[in-house]
């Protein structure tokens, strides 16, 4: 049986090629009043979930 040994400072992904984030993206991120429509509309959906398991 052959153990890898895995070497902390090897990269595990090579992300150099993945897309930057754009100037809308990053204030859309930055932005309050987005984050917390984003936040309620998630807890909406894991209530109704939570309320449709408990028939």
């Amino acid at each position: 049986m052959t153990e890898t040994i895995h070497n902390p400072t090897d990269p595990i992904a090579d992300l150099s090629k993945s897309p930057l984030p754009t100037g809308k993206t990053l204030k859309m991120r930055q932005s309050l009043p987005f984050q917390f429509t984003r936040f309620l509309s998630f807890n909406g959906r894991i209530m109704r979930m939570v309320v449709k398991g408990h028939h």
